[in-house]
């Protein structure tokens, strides 16, 4: 079995097609529908052709279709068949595209096969004139094990820099604003980003009312401190002609606005009360823009407030989310897309899709809040960490790199910012980012990080095979909510709540035991969509917590199901998800 081979650029001539006429041959296939596929691809831009090779010798051809990250065809060639060729290419095509997708003619069990063994999973079918076409999407977590053992090329071209300061422990105001303006000025000064006049869009991170306790006393970590935003703004004033601060909160915990008022953000406005103002994302106009190269969602809607900037801050927090590593700038501009879009992403693909959001809106400084962080579970329910620092600078994925490090974390260890580096956002790697300020070495202080109970009980069994850390993260949520007295047996816990047929829960795409079909089968995401048929399937990559609750919550009829989401906006998140899940169908 090929352990390597090299993928070489073709032209689209008659010899090629010849090849891929014979392959199709060889395995029975509907040659009309290459012809129609040859056809169309010569008239589409962005459609290449590569031959895989070793030893000098050409072994299979694929087609690639870069505006959508879609593989057309991977086949062998006669006489290579069985030799592992095909997945020898995937390799080959993942190490330039990473996340990728891929089509073939429903019914070809044979490729389907070897495509579900690799780690595609299927997706919906569709109509390509005569014929059912399905498509399948690359599995996250394979796509992360995979690359564990690969040395990607340099994915980013240049150096940057990213400026770090340190904050006063009283953490006064002025004090704030002080380190504030001394690490604008290690990153070029105020002037390199405003020009007199114009319009500032500031995007905190504002999740939740979980960082204000209702005496009112600042819980930090959990939102960007007022003090940050207003010194920010304070700084602004004397140059932009308009200073706006926008969030879309998570409308599972409350309305933007109710956050404006909860955290005291009048403070803000009041500095300019004419040029500040206040703007809720989530209720925004929008504007929708094509996704580059298309990977799990073709496109995204965006705030017009965001678009119509002139400047765009992003301030998240250093925090630790549980299911995505850290919540630093990448995962900072979901708050910018509007709220079914929130949630679709999770359909989607959430860690992609926070990447999308990224080559869409590109702040042109990003300052991370590291006054006080948050470390355990965050983003909304961990434990404050005092840091006192600033860091900064203009690459997403730089600033974020550098902050992981800080919080001892390697910048691999989150898929989002994994990711964004493979798809060319910035570089993670130490020697392509210079550090302004105190070194590295001085501040690191690892933040505590959470602990996943993925336990069985006595009837409900968890496969985890392999799942990455979003599936295990969310399904964690929900089975804590089981970790209770069970009001048929106040002695025992509902988790161990004996059935008549066990209760097993599959998640990860790495399974080898048999599954029961007559047994309680729930399967999770992306990664067992293929099993669907199986049992209760999940959709979601990872699927939303919500999902994961109904999912689970099925087999506790008699249970008030567990609530994701205040009581006045879980009816607006049903109602949200049910169309989401009908429009999947």
């Amino acid at each position: 079995m090929p352990t390597q081979l090299l993928l070489k650029p073709q032209e689209m001539n008659l010899e090629v097609l010849g090849h891929l006429q014979q392959a199709y041959e060889n395995l029975g296939l509907d040659s009309g529908y290459l012809q129609h596929n040859w056809r169309s691809w010569q008239e589409t831009d962005g459609i290449e052709i590569y031959a895989g090779y070793q030893n000098q010798q050409m072994q299979g051809l694929l087609a690639f279709d870069r505006q959508h990250s879609l593989i057309l065809e991977v086949l062998a060639l006669p006489g290579f068949h069985d030799q592992g060729v095909e997945a020898a290419m995937l390799d080959a095509i993942i190490e330039q595209e990473n996340l990728i997708a891929c089509q073939l003619l429903a019914g070809d069990e044979k490729r389907y096969n070897l495509l579900v063994d690799y780690g595609f999973r299927p997706g919906r079918t569709y109509q390509v004139a005569d014929w059912q076409v399905m498509k399948l999407e690359l599995s996250t977590a394979v796509l992360l094990e995979k690359i564990k053992s690969r040395q990607f090329s340099r994915s980013y071209p240049q150096k940057e820099t990213v400026a770090i300061e340190r904050v006063p422990a009283a953490r006064e105001y002025e004090q704030i604003k002080d380190a504030l303006q001394s690490l604008i000025d290690r990153l070029g000064g105020l002037e390199r980003y405003v020009k007199k006049g114009q319009t500032v869009v500031i995007k905190p991170n504002i999740v939740s009312d979980h960082g204000l306790k209702k005496d009112g006393t600042v819980v930090g970590g959990v939102v960007t401190d007022k003090k940050v935003v207003k010194a920010m703004v304070d700084l602004l004033l004397p140059v932009a002609g308009k200073v706006i601060v926008a969030e879309g909160s998570s409308i599972n915990r409350s309305a933007t606005t109710k956050m404006f008022a909860h955290y005291g953000y009048d403070e803000v406005v009041a500095l300019d009360p004419q040029r500040v103002s206040l703007v809720d994302l989530n209720t925004d106009k929008l504007l929708e823009k094509a996704v580059p190269g298309g990977k799990r969602m073709q496109s995204r809607q965006i705030p017009v407030t965001l678009e119509e900037a002139d400047v765009i801050i992003s301030l998240p927090v250093m925090k630790i989310h549980f299911a995505a590593g850290v919540s630093l700038s990448i995962k900072n501009l979901q708050g910018a897309v509007p709220p079914l879009e929130k949630y679709m992403s999770h359909f989607f693909g959430l860690w992609q899709n926070l990447v999308n959001i990224n080559h869409l809106v590109k702040p042109d400084l990003i300052i991370i809040d590291g006054t006080v962080g948050q470390e355990d579970f965050g983003p909304i329910s961990g434990t404050p960490k005092v840091m006192n620092l600033l860091v900064g600078g203009t690459n997403p994925v730089a600033v974020d790199a550098v902050a992981m490090r800080i919080m001892g974390f390697d910048p691999t260890e989150s898929p989002p910012v994994l990711l964004a580096y493979l798809q060319g956002l910035g570089p993670i790697e130490s020697d392509m980012i210079d550090v302004a300020g105190p070194p590295l070495e001085e501040l690191i202080d690892a933040f505590k990080r959470p602990q996943l109970d993925l336990s069985n009980g006595k009837d409900f069994k968890v496969h985890v095979g392999g799942a990455c850390s979003g599936c295990r993260a969310y399904l964690h949520f929900t089975l804590s909510k089981l970790r209770r007295p069970d009001p048929k047996n106040p002695d025992g816990l509902l988790i161990d709540r004996p059935f008549g047929k066990a209760v097993h829960v599959y998640l990860g795409p790495n399974h080898q035991e048999a599954i029961d079909p007559e047994a309680n089968n729930v399967f999770m995401g992306l990664c067992q969509q293929h099993h669907a048929h199986l049992g209760t399937h999940l959709p979601g990559c990872p699927p939303h917590s919500e999902v994961i609750i109904d999912g689970i919550f099925q087999f506790f009829p008699d249970v008030p199901k567990a609530k994701y989401a205040d009581k006045s906006e879980e009816a607006v998140l049903g109602e949200m998800l049910q169309t989401i899940l009908a429009g999947m169908k």
